[in-house]
C-alpha cells in the first residue's frame, strides 16, 4: 500500500493527452458553472415527459388548419424577407446594420416558438425549425464577415440555407389541412 502512482510532468505529456485533459477540464468547469448559476426554469423544463402529457402544448397552432397555413405562410414570408434584406445589407457592406438584423432574426425565432412550438416533434415544429436554420444561416454570415470572409466551418452557410429550405417546405405541408397525413395505405384498406 505504500506504492505511489507515478505522474508524468505536464511538459512530458503528448499533445493529444494535453488536449484531452484540457477539454475534460473545460467540460467539468462548464457543468459546474451550469449547476451553480441561478437560472429561470421554463415551465416545462422540470419534467418534459410529464409536462407534455399533462399540459396542452403552448403553441398557438397545434395542427393543420386554414388559419395555421395562413400564419405559417405569412411567417415564412417574413423569414424570406429578413434573409433577402440581410443579403442586401451584407452586399452593401452595412456592418452597422448587422446587430439590428440579428435582433430581427431572434425576434422572428421567438415568434415561431409562440406560434408553432419549441420542438420539431410538435405538429408544426418544422416552421420553428425553419426559423432556427434561417437564424443559423444569418449568424454564419455574420461570423464569416467578422473573420474576414472565411466560414468557421466550410460550407456551413449553404448547409443552413439547404436546411432552411427543407424545413420551410415541411412547414407548409404540415400546416396545410388539405394534405392527407393519415395511416399508410396498407392499414386504410384493412390489411
Amino acid at each position: 500500500m505504500t506504492e505511489r502512482k507515478h505522474c508524468t510532468p505536464w511538459k512530458d505529456r503528448p499533445a493529444a493527452e494535453k488536449i484531452t485533459l484540457i477539454i475534460g477540464w473545460c467540460v467539468i468547469a462548464s457543468l459546474m458553472v451550469y449547476g451553480f448559476l441561478p437560472n429561470k426554469p421554463e415551465p416545462s423544463a422540470s419534467s418534459p415527459g410529464a409536462a407534455s402529457e399533462t399540459q396542452p402544448p403552448t403553441a398557438r397552432y397545434n395542427g393543420p388548419s386554414a388559419q395555421a397555413l395562413s400564419s405559417a405562410t405569412q411567417y415564412l414570408l417574413q423569414l424570406d424577407s429578413a434573409m433577402a434584406e440581410g443579403m442586401q445589407i451584407l452586399k452593401a457592406g452595412q456592418l452597422r446594420e448587422l446587430n439590428a438584423r440579428s435582433q430581427l432574426f431572434k425576434s422572428l425565432l421567438e415568434g415561431g416558438y409562440a406560434q408553432f412550438g419549441r420542438s420539431v416533434f410538435q405538429p408544426l415544429g418544422k416552421c420553428t425549425s425553419a426559423a432556427i436554420f434561417a437564424n443559423s444561416w444569418w449568424q454564419a454570415h455574420v461570423t464569416a464577415i467578422r473573420q474576414g470572409g472565411a466560414e468557421t466551418i466550410p460550407g456551413s452557410i449553404q448547409s443552413h440555407l439547404d436546411e432552411y429550405k427543407l424545413n420551410r417546405a415541411d412547414c407548409l405541408q404540415s400546416a396545410d389541412p388539405s394534405v392527407e397525413t393519415s395511416a399508410p395505405e396498407s392499414t386504410k384498406h384493412g390489411g
